[in-house]
């Protein structure tokens, strides 16, 4: 797991750790594999010595290629009301670049990182956090490549998110459960390009299915 990633999972393991402690306490596991649609919104890409380019951006998702879109999450639930930790690895390309770009996408990932406050009724749960965006850019601006070679690599805290979710569980036997998960999230990043920046803001819908497993029993 990359280092930035591990800052939002310290802070839910001390609140946690410092938290009151129960008996009926329940642990949460899950992980989704699944797609997104970004909304078109403008974006704002700088460099050095040239004009700014100001444009309505739409994208792709390609959620299984080169890398795979999928999401995670942990949680400590007390009754009815819990603790998150959700990690949505979003992927977005652009799909209608102007003249001067080449290439730009965010896809090994668009990497959103949420504590949220979580409540449930039944077997539907819902939750509302916020958190940084950890990105791994890509571009090719007027020629100038930023591919992670030569100088240019590694993972940048590039922003935050303001993330909802809604997940409706099946269970299966034994604490396994099928969940069926969506998201909406809006995050405003600001990543590295040759010479310069590019400021994204990002809408999007998230739509998941995968396995969980919880440990301990609901009150």
């Amino acid at each position: 797991m990359r280092p930035t990633v591990l800052l939002p999972i310290a802070i839910l393991a001390s609140s946690i750790g410092f938290g009151p402690r129960s008996a009926a306490a329940q642990v949460e596991a899950k992980i989704f594999l699944g797609s997104a649609a970004s909304l078109p919104l403008p974006i704002t890409i700088s460099q050095d010595g040239e004009p700014d380019l100001h444009f309505t951006a739409t994208w792709a998702t390609k959620p299984r290629r080169p890398t795979w879109y999928y999401a995670w999450r942990v949680g400590l639930w007390n009754g009815n009301r819990g603790w998150r930790l959700d990690h949505t690895h979003h992927k977005i390309y652009l799909r209608n670049p102007p003249a001067e770009v080449q290439d730009f996408r965010i896809s090994n990932g668009f990497n959103i990182v949420t504590v949220s406050r979580a409540f449930r009724q039944r077997n539907l749960t819902y939750s509302l956090g916020a958190g940084p965006v950890i990105s791994y850019p890509f571009s090719a601006i007027r020629g100038k490549r930023f591919d992670h070679e030569g100088g240019h690599k590694g993972y940048f805290l590039s922003g935050g998110s303001l993330i909802g979710m809604a997940t409706r569980e099946f269970p299966i036997v034994a604490g396994l459960s099928l969940s069926l998960d969506l998201r909406a999230s809006a995050s405003y990043v600001r990543v590295p390009v040759v010479d310069g920046d590019a400021k994204v803001p990002n809408v999007a819908l998230h739509f998941h299915g995968g396995l969980g497993y919880q440990l301990g029993r609901k009150r």
